[in-house]
């Protein structure tokens, strides 16, 4: 089984070349389209495939890296708009419109969607009151307008739209684009607006694609949109829809914070990146707790064949304040403690200890059967530093009690707790060169996951899989805000 992670990959590798070899090397700036975008809006996402000098270098070094079976599925000379724009052209049905003559003469390589609060009734998407529109950049305006005309002449609905320094901006209606125009006009632009800057920044700017969001706005209109009948959005140009506000937020009586999310590409791995500021819920934020150092070297300590891997470091002491806070919220886990002869929140110590990390160097048996509960007896090894090594040894005769396989056998090494079942190497995790990569900058980080994908392409029969490299994870927190970085670093030239 190929990983989700390389499907992925391919489309996005696939327009970051067509990006490369179709933009003029010395064309390195321009406009965006948060520039064309209200300033009061609630979320932001945008996607640029127009590299600068540097990001060109670097998507070219990434390529190479790439396992090649994935490099031969990349066309350098495909278009990755012409399939969405052929798939709305098939969908809306639309007469003798063609990508190669309305889209492809005008369409840029930047684009952005936003949601603010519409000021009208008749301006909002859904009755809880959104309105929403998307930017496209167009190199030749008039070009951009004859098409859109065109494509507005043959539709059922009544999308609008206007030219706006390089970039065609499109809305539900015409109630949307002079909302729209009230306020920029009022507020100013999305790129004026400090916090906004201010947070992309915090996560960087040479981006592939990223997003941003005020969660407390938006927790408001998840509140407004439960038990609606669904969102709007720009059905008319290419069947966008406005997202289902997160109604999840709405759950609760006060949220407040912002989110930010990129994805970028460096010359040896590609890399999600998301932070989320001054957060807060129903009153509780980072600083109502005490926040353990963070650090995941206990990660690297497992065996050098660790497939699969998870770490934290304070987890227990985070989990303990939280119980502590709201210990009915934790039923089901102090049922599950109790079983194995330990109390809340002090049982938690116990097996966690300070630090922990848990290695998984054989699934018993395929991926599938692996994620399915279908697997044999897996081989892995646990490790918890400052943890009771009587209390974790008593809670594994008792996990194990009745079965046929035999349980972990625990042992300590100074500060830490060692159990370990089934097979596993002798070296260390942390010698190798792909792990280091992939877990590169996680010293912030309180919690990590890592998956080696070099096995599970070889299971897979994956020509090649020590090309396939790892996939790492890791979560951070401090006092106003919590980071999270996902990485994908692959080896192609393995």
């Amino acid at each position: 089984m190929v990983p989700v992670a390389a499907g992925l990959g391919v489309v996005m590798m696939a327009g970051t070349v067509w990006a490369a070899t179709s933009v003029a090397q010395n064309v390195f700036v321009g406009a965006q389209p948060e520039s064309v975008l209200p300033a009061s809006s609630i979320a932001f996402a945008k996607l640029d495939l127009q590299p600068n000098g540097g990001q060109l270098a670097a998507y070219a070094q990434f390529v190479n890296r790439l396992p090649d079976s994935m490099r031969e599925d990349i066309d350098p000379e495909a278009e990755p708009g012409k399939e969405l724009v052929d798939s709305y052209i098939e969908e809306a049905e639309l007469d003798g419109i063609t990508y190669e003559e309305h889209f492809e003469p005008w369409m840029g390589q930047r684009f952005g969607a936003a949601t603010w609060i519409a000021g009208s009734e008749d301006a909002a998407s859904s009755h809880a009151g959104e309105a929403v529109a998307l930017a496209v950049e167009a190199d030749d305006e008039g070009a951009a307008e004859e098409s859109l005309s065109e494509i507005q002449s043959q539709l059922d609905t009544d999308p609008a739209f206007d030219m706006r320094d390089g970039f065609a901006v499109i809305t539900e209606n015409a109630a949307a684009l002079s909302d729209l125009e009230s306020q920029i006009s009022s507020g100013g632009t999305l790129d004026e607006n400090d916090t906004y800057t201010r947070d992309m920044e915090a996560i960087g700017t040479e981006n592939l694609a990223s997003a941003w969001m005020d969660l407390e706005q938006f927790a408001a209109l998840g509140a407004e949109s439960s038990g609606g009948t669904g969102s709007g959005g720009l059905d008319g140009y290419g069947g966008v829809q406005q997202p289902d506000p997160l109604e999840s937020l709405g759950e609760y009586e006060d949220v407040s914070g912002r989110a930010a999310i990129a994805l970028r590409i460096e010359p040896e791995y590609m890399e999600l990146r998301g932070d989320m500021f001054d957060v807060s819920v129903d009153g509780a934020g980072f600083s109502d707790y005490e926040l353990p150092d963070p650090g995941l070297q206990m990660m690297g300590d497992l065996p050098d064949d660790t497939m699969i891997a998870f770490s934290g470091t304070g987890v227990s002491d985070l989990l303990g304040q939280a119980y502590e806070d709201n210990p009915d919220d934790f039923g089901d886990l102090d049922q599950m403690m109790s079983e194995l002869g330990l109390t809340m929140p002090d049982g938690l110590t116990s097996l966690l200890g300070e630090s922990t990390a848990v290695g998984i160097t054989d699934l018993g048996g395929s991926l599938d059967q692996f994620a399915n509960g279908m697997s044999g007896m897996p081989s892995l090894q646990y490790r918890a530093e400052g943890a009771d090594s009587a209390a974790v040894e008593d809670a594994v005769q008792r996990m194990w009690e009745g079965s046929y396989d035999s349980p972990p056998g625990v042992s300590s090494e100074g500060p830490v707790t060692i159990a370990t079942s089934g097979t596993t190497g002798t070296g260390k995790l942390g010698d190798d060169p792909v792990f280091k990569q992939t877990m590169a900058d996680t010293g912030s980080a309180h919690m990590g996951m890592y998956m080696d994908l070099r096995p599970i392409a070889e299971s897979a029969d994956e020509d090649s899989p020590e090309q396939w490299g790892a996939l790492g994870a890791s979560v951070g927190f401090d006092d106003k805000a919590m980071s999270m970085q996902a990485r994908w670093a692959p080896d192609g030239n393995a």
